[in-house]
């Protein structure tokens, strides 16, 4: 009998790193205070951000991902690059400190290290796993309609084009993994944050943002 991994959606979900949404160059992705729901109610929230978010068939650039871990001074540095291909999945290359590749579809996830053969994990028969694929969708496609299924919003709309959000989770499962996820953002989603329950926090910084198809298209999903 195969044996179930009671923390693997925590694993993978943080093994994604947080490749979130449409990303552009930032100096860093900053902490978001809470915002009072008065600022907008959460509707006019959605509606306001997806007039401002593109959506592009494909996006790919760099990241560096900074995780404060509690009881650790120094954080944990990471640097690699990104494809995302909208409907298509997402491919999270990480280069330094050492080589590791993500590919996640609707259908499964499939993790690699140092050249290793892939570990691929049937996201149809994981619900854990499920939720994870939906949520990292929503959020790589600036699908925010289908976020406010599974968070509540706060936040507001700055400026000619910009905006903030505060993600919390709805269902209780998910709070024993995560307390929030803050994003900054104006035409693509430029500054992450995610604040694990435990008190890790990951900050995620995009640059050499494209939107073009890269080498292989379509085909990195096979």
């Amino acid at each position: 009998m195969k044996r179930r991994d009671p923390d693997i959606a925590r694993r993978r979900w943080l093994a994604l790193g947080g490749a979130v949404g449409a990303m552009g160059a930032v100096g860093a992705a900053c902490w978001l205070p809470r915002v009072a729901a008065a600022a907008t109610d959460e509707a006019a929230l959605v509606k306001g951000v997806q007039s401002r978010l593109r959506q592009p068939e494909w996006l790919r650039g760099d990241f560096e991902q900074l995780k404060q871990v509690t009881g650790f001074k120094k954080p944990l540095v990471s640097r690699g690059d990104f494809v995302v291909a909208r409907g298509r999945g997402v491919l999270w290359r990480t280069r330094t400190p050492f080589e590791s590749e993500l590919r996640l579809t609707r259908d499964e996830i499939r993790a690699s290290q140092g050249g290793a053969a892939a570990t691929r994990m049937d996201a149809q028969r994981e619900p854990a796993l499920r939720l994870v694929n939906e949520m990292m969708f929503a959020l790589l496609g600036g699908d925010v309609g289908a976020l406010a299924r599974l968070f509540t919003l706060e936040g507001e709309l700055t400026g000619a084009a910009g905006w903030k959000l505060e993600l919390r989770p709805r269902q209780a499962a998910w709070l024993q993994v995560l307390q929030r996820i803050a994003l900054t953002g104006d035409t693509h989603v430029r500054g992450v944050e995610l604040l694990e329950a435990g008190g890790d926090l990951t900050r995620i910084v995009f640059s050499n943002l494209r939107e073009t198809a890269p080498e292989g298209g379509a085909r990195l999903f096979d």
